[in-house]
């Protein structure tokens, strides 16, 4: 069976199996050290598979960096360190190197993490590889087996920027600040370690969408979510996204992803006191829903329906978003 028919969760899967690989599924690999959680994350980038062709390398560099933190965030870790290891033509400017690596030293500076090295190699096409690791107290790392049934869902700030850009930048609206929509992303690491302290129980980022995550908690722990669409915190820019494209504002929000925010719970019997202590942390915070035992619905204003939208996924097609593709 071709990749392209297995997809990237049956392929995790796959190589899981083959493997023999016991680590629970989660945004990082943690692995206890006395106290301490060490966390380990990896992404890549390419302008074949998840870059505009206009994109700039300092862009570029700060961006691959971001999404690597973004996974220690989502465990509410500390990040320490950073490698990247390259796959470049042989003729690639060396500016292009320098200025990609000071996209690399300027989102890693924001959050003293040192930059340790990495590995280069030629090849035909432009390719980086991240490995961020991380460390957190035990008690303080979330993860995703602290779903439980009867938690209240919860997001940081709006959703849909990243999807959103991407309809600027694919319908020629305004693409370079498509560009900046889609790359130009923050890690929350400090709103997770406060988050954390303050009673979060699971958490994941939201790089894929919100669909895709609750889908994936679904396929792997086995618990279900009801989310009320109206609660759903959208970007400002998802509106005009919206008319431009013909998708709904949810479908941009909710089905497309690249906003790394992160989603998370809390009980429901702290949520009084949760909520006063987020405002006092000046944390942005949206409450969307509850965790429940049955299968994904949510609320569109009249009903509850099912949630078919899968989300993001590689090796699939990219979700389409109206007349955008």
């Amino acid at each position: 069976m071709k990749i392209s028919e297995v997809g990237e969760r049956g392929l995790i899967e796959l190589i899981s199996r083959t493997a023999g690989m016991k680590q629970p599924r989660d945004d990082c690999a943690f692995v206890p050290r006395g106290k301490d959680y060490l966390l380990y994350t990896t992404d890549q980038v390419s302008y074949s598979s998840n870059l505009p062709a206009e994109a700039k390398p300092e862009m570029i560099g700060s961006f691959l960096s971001a999404i690597n933190l973004s996974d220690i965030a989502a465990m509410a870790g500390n990040p320490e360190g950073f490698l990247a290891s390259l796959s470049v033509p042989e003729d690639l400017e060396d500016s292009f190197i320098e200025s990609f690596y000071r996209g690399i030293r300027k989102t890693l500076s924001r959050f003293d993490t040192e930059l340790l090295g990495g590995d280069t190699k030629e090849s035909t096409e432009f390719l980086a590889s991240g490995f961020a690791a991380g460390v957190q107290r035990k008690t303080r790392v979330r993860l995703r087996k602290y779903a439980r049934k009867g938690q209240i869902l919860c997001v940081t700030n709006s959703l849909g920027r990243s999807a959103a850009g991407y309809v600027f930048y694919r319908s020629g609206y305004r693409k370079s600040s498509g560009i900046r929509m889609m790359l130009d992303i923050v890690p929350r690491v400090k709103e997770a370690i406060t988050l954390s302290e303050l009673g979060a129980k699971f958490m994941m980022d939201l790089s894929d969408g919100l669909f895709s995550a609750i889908a994936q908690m679904k396929d792997d722990y086995g618990i279900g979510f009801k989310i009320v669409e109206h609660d759903i915190p959208l970007h400002e820019s998802v509106e005009k996204a919206s008319r431009i494209s013909g998708a709904s504002p949810t479908e941009i929000g909710a089905a497309f992803g690249g906003d790394y925010e992160l989603l998370f719970s809390i009980d429901n019997s702290a949520f009084a006191e949760f909520r006063k202590n987020v405002e006092g942390a000046g944390l942005n915070v949206s409450y969307v829903g509850e965790l429940w035992d049955g299968s994904s619905i949510i609320f569109d204003g009249e009903q509850w329906v099912a949630i078919q939208a899968k989300g993001y996924e590689h090796f699939r097609p990219v979700p389409g978003l109206g007349r955008i593709t």
